[in-house]
């Protein structure tokens, strides 16, 4: 996992030079726009790798026997319909091939895309001033003893530093200690604990346009991550029923809003 990290940290700084502006407007609107650009790739791509003459031919097609098919069961005439869904099922394999063909263009490069908006759209950056909790995570063996944050003047450190550390309410076979912060200028720090002679540092992005990941993996024995509790992007406020779904609130109102904008953008640059 560790060495997952830095290629993602890479691969999302990369394509921050093309996507990056996208982070400067309202974020509904940056999701949207994101959406947006999305199907039109799809969309292009579809013209690109797939034959559409034959596509526009079998669209028409199509029509023309959900007509005769209508016909055929006014009539009563059985032989007529089974003729008419075997034409159909081969017209729509056709398609399906192209279907096809356009997932194995777009598979990747979509997915790529889907991780930048993962590093970039899941939490809201924490601004100026704005109350921050963060919590250290430790072995059971340390419930009841004493930790401390190192308090440096770019932290605003609201809790005292010195917390003892109590069992965890999600876990109680862990202990956890938490502080309140409240940055007073932006910046990237470094949050340092100290517990019975271990170090773990945190990193935070304060006031920018993006955030670092609210969760890190510790080496020590006794402080197994660290963590900062960013607020979740909800599209519109909605949680679109992520904690049942298993998905982040942004990548399902993303996947709705592509889902929804493909056939748009197909109909109006007259794809098939």
């Amino acid at each position: 996992m560790n060495a997952i990290i830095p290629w993602l940290n890479s691969l999302t700084e990369v394509f921050d030079y093309p996507l990056g502006w996208l982070l400067w407007l309202p974020r509904d609107i940056s999701l949207l726009l994101f959406a947006f650009g999305t199907g039109l790739a799809m969309t292009l791509a579809r013209k690109g790798v797939t034959n559409q003459q034959l596509l526009h031919r079998c669209a028409a097609d199509l029509r023309r026997l959900k007509q005769l098919r209508a016909e055929a069961m006014s009539k009563g005439d059985k032989q007529a319909v089974a003729r008419v869904r075997s034409t159909v099922g081969q017209i729509k394999g056709i398609q399906l091939t192209a279907d096809l063909r356009v997932l194995a263009v777009v598979l990747i490069p979509v997915a790529l895309l889907a991780i930048w908006a993962g590093e970039r759209f899941d939490y809201i950056p924490p601004t100026i001033g704005e109350p921050i909790v963060i919590r250290a995570h430790f072995s059971a063996s340390s419930i009841g003893k004493l930790t401390h944050i190192l308090p440096t003047p770019e932290l605003g450190l609201v809790s005292p530093p010195i917390q003892a550390v109590r069992s965890d309410s999600q876990s109680p076979s862990t202990g956890v200690a938490e502080w309140t912060i409240r940055p007073p200028e932006p910046g990237d720090f470094q949050i340092t604990f100290r517990h019975q002679g271990e170090s773990a540092v945190h990193p935070l992005r304060v006031g920018q346009m993006t955030y670092l990941a609210p969760q890190q993996q510790q080496q020590g024995e006794r402080c197994s991550h660290t963590e900062v509790d960013l607020k979740r992007y909800h599209p519109l406020g909605l949680d679109l029923g992520g904690r049942w779904i298993g998905l982040p609130p942004w990548m399902i109102a993303y996947l709705i809003l592509t889902l929804v904008l493909v056939p748009v953008i197909k109909r109006v640059l007259h794809i098939a």
